[in-house]
C-alpha cells in the first residue's frame, strides 16, 4: 500500500516537472496530463501542443519528443504514448484523439538526409486520425495518413496511407483485415 502511495506521488511530481518543462518550451499543455515513470525527453524549438488528458509511460525507456523550429508535433485529447517513443517532426505530425502508440514505436517525417546527390531533404507531414492503434516497434515513415480507427500490428514499417477502419501489418506494412467500428467507439 505505501508503496502505490509513494509510486502515484512520484508520478504527480513527473507530471508537475513535465508542465514545468513543457511550458518553458512554449508549450501549454492541455489539463489532466498524466506522466509515468519520470520525465519524457523533450527538445521543442518548433511547435508542441497536448491535448486534455494525454498519458505519457516513460518507464522503462523514456518517450522522445523533438522538433526542428519548422515543425510540429500535436497530441489530440486522450492519446496514451508508451515507454519509448520517439516521435521526430521537420514538418508536422498530428496524432487524433485517444490514439494508443505502443512501447518504441517511431514517427519521423523527414528522412533527415537526401538519399541521392543533389537532392535535398523533403519533410512530409504525418497524419494519425482518431482512436488509432499503433503497435509496439512500428515505424511510421514520412508522408504517410492513417485513417481513424484503424490498427497497425506491432513491427510493422508503413510506407503508404491507410484508409480508415482497417488493420495493416507487416514490412513494408499491408492490408489485413477490415475494422468493425461505430465513428464513436473508443478504444480503452
Amino acid at each position: 500500500m505505501a508503496l502505490q502511495f509513494l509510486s502515484a506521488q512520484l508520478d504527480h511530481l513527473y507530471a508537475r516537472l513535465t508542465v514545468m518543462r513543457l511550458r518553458a518550451q512554449g508549450c501549454q499543455p492541455g489539463r489532466g496530463l498524466r506522466v509515468r515513470g519520470g520525465v519524457p525527453y523533450l527538445r521543442n524549438p518548433g511547435s508542441l501542443v497536448i491535448g486534455n488528458n494525454v498519458r505519457l509511460r516513460n518507464e522503462p525507456t523514456r518517450i522522445r519528443l523533438a522538433t526542428v523550429p519548422q515543425g510540429a508535433i500535436i497530441l489530440g485529447d486522450e492519446v496514451s504514448l508508451n515507454t519509448g517513443v520517439h516521435i521526430f517532426s521537420a514538418a508536422r505530425i498530428d496524432v487524433g484523439g485517444g490514439s494508443r502508440i505502443g512501447d518504441n514505436v517511431a514517427m519521423f517525417d523527414t528522412s533527415f538526409h537526401p538519399v541521392h546527390e543533389g537532392r535535398s531533404v523533403r519533410p512530409r507531414p504525418i497524419t494519425i486520425g482518431r482512436n488509432v492503434w499503433i503497435g509496439r516497434n512500428a515505424i511510421i515513415l514520412p508522408g504517410v495518413s492513417i485513417g481513424d480507427h484503424s490498427v497497425v500490428a506491432a513491427g510493422s514499417v508503413v510506407f503508404d496511407d491507410i484508409p480508415a477502419r482497417q488493420v495493416w501489418r507487416g514490412n513494408p506494412a499491408a492490408f489485413v483485415k477490415h475494422v468493425r467500428a461505430t465513428d464513436d467507439f473508443r478504444r480503452s
